[in-house]
């Protein structure tokens, strides 16, 4: 039997043979638009927070034709960035997908250089009529459930219409008597939030009808939106609750992640392990950006799920999740990026290792920002034996800040965030100015940081006093006693 290299690394991970037969999947079409593009196409990696992961890379030549496949072991809701829009679609193992794609509309200049433009999704079109069927399902049934959501919502919701809210399950289920079993737990997903408005004083019962199942798809979009909505700041409900008096005492006495997944399947509506593991993950999302819950033992938590999960399924979700939450805290790994300097010299992160860092990023059509680059001139004469600056600029044009520089003959690093937008993302850019410090082996010192007319310098001087201690005292040998001889 041929194994793909996906099925080898499970194998080596878990030690035992995945069960679950991988298929090629195969998309192919043509689309002059797109010559001489790179199509990615995505699927979800966490269901909680939506990150995507690649799935596969279409290349389109330079007449326009493509075709790539990629193994896949069961249905996959898969996406393609492209440009304006974003195209979806559910390939299903073992078929073909002859793919029309919409016109190619590049993004304006301001949407490309906005970290957080989100493109218009749209159902990629299926010429194949042999393939078209999970998806031409999905779709109708999505716009009559919306239909019939937005018409009723408010009935519903303000008098507590569970009969309503059945009526229309009942109706949709008549209308769409398909015998497929991935769109019949589709179904049952979607219904989630449509009984979670007629459930309003029993929740859960919604949480009953739309979850109870022997297994999970939680990469399935219908599961995602409907999950997210049930469980929303769960905590919060669930440990003010009689059922959840267990679980908050255990989490109160500080449990291992383990322990709280044990205590949690008592409760019978969440007997099944992966969907108890899956909530608590979410709960433990909410609660750390909640402020009323200690950070560090959400952190903890987190670290022992990617170890103590019942699935590979759900330590990768957990791994997501640490990695989400530890993002930019003081003492963990600065991303690294990879920019140009004004000038067109390249500069990475990793240039200035060994050296304390005042990262900054500007917009310089911003007031602010250009008092404060003022008081960084300043301060980049009085620190330059001690701190170095660099500046990431955020102007769609460069011009205007390359004028700005000369003009007031600043000094230190410039760079353009052009090459690489992501650098947005991985600060979390969401107003400017924002500060860094970033130590000489590439930590976050201070996350964020004050700016230059905040107080900085005695807190960095403050920070930088510590961290030399600590690279001391790491160095210095230990004493020895008579009973080392």
């Amino acid at each position: 039997m041929r194994l793909s290299l996906l099925a080898l690394l499970f194998i080596c991970h878990t030690g035992f043979l995945f069960a679950q037969q991988m298929q090629w999947v195969t998309v192919k079409g043509q689309a002059p638009d797109y010559a001489g593009y790179t199509l990615v196409m995505e699927k979800v990696m966490n269901p909680i927070t939506l990150e995507t992961t690649g799935l596969m890379a279409i290349d389109v030549d330079k007449n326009g034709a493509y075709e790539q496949s990629v193994e896949i072991s069961g249905i996959t809701y898969a996406s393609i960035d492209m440009g304006k829009y974003r195209g979806y679609i559910y390939l299903e193992p073992g078929q073909t997908y002859n793919l029309a794609l919409p016109p190619f509309q590049p993004r304006s200049d301001a949407d490309r250089f906005n970290p957080y433009f989100i493109p218009e999704e749209i159902e990629l079109g299926i010429i194949n009529k042999e393939a078209q069927g999970l998806n031409q399902s999905i779709t109708n049934f999505d716009i009559d459930l919306n239909k019939a959501y937005n018409t009723n919502a408010v009935n519903i919701f303000s008098r507590g219409n569970v009969t309503k809210a059945q009526e229309i399950i009942a109706e949709l289920d008549s209308a769409y008597n398909i015998e497929h079993p991935y769109f019949e737990q589709y179904k049952q997903y979607a219904y989630g939030e449509l009984l979670t408005l007629a459930y309003k004083r029993n929740k859960r019962k919604a949480m009953y009808f739309a979850m109870n199942s022997d297994s999970l798809d939680m990469f399935m979009p219908s599961f995602q939106q409907s999950f997210n909505t049930l469980f929303k700041s769960f905590f919060t409900s669930y440990f003010t609750s009689s059922k959840g008096d267990d679980l908050r005492d255990a989490y109160t006495k500080a449990a291992s992640f383990d322990s709280l997944r044990t205590v949690f399947k008592k409760d019978t509506l969440f007997a099944q392990t992966e969907l108890a593991e899956v909530i608590l993950l979410k709960g433990l999302y909410d609660a750390f950006y909640s402020g009323r819950y200690d950070q560090e033992r959400i952190i903890d938590l987190y670290a022992q799920a990617q170890e103590q999960g019942s699935t590979l399924v759900i330590k990768d979700i957990a791994k997501s999740l640490y990695k989400r939450v530890t993002w930019l805290r003081t003492g963990t790994a600065a991303p690294q990026f990879t920019l140009y300097r004004l000038d067109g010299k390249e500069r990475s992160l990793s240039d200035y290792h060994g050296k304390f860092v005042y990262l900054n990023f500007m917009h310089t059509s911003n007031h602010t920002c250009k008092q404060e680059l003022q008081l960084l001139n300043v301060l980049s004469k009085q620190l330059r034996r001690e701190l170095t600056f660099v500046t990431v600029i955020m102007d769609e044009d460069p011009t205007a800040a390359q004028k700005l520089i000369k003009d007031n003959k600043y000094k230190w690093d410039f760079l353009h965030y052009a090459a690489m937008p992501k650098v947005a993302l991985d600060y979390r850019i969401k107003a400017l100015p924002v500060y860094f410090v970033i130590d000489p082996t590439q930590k976050l010192l201070v996350s964020p940081s004050p700016s230059p007319g905040e107080n900085f310098l005695p807190i960095f001087q403050e920070e930088q006093r510590k961290f030399n201690y600590e690279q001391l005292r790491k160095k210095k040998p230990k004493q020895k006693s008579i009973y080392d001889f």
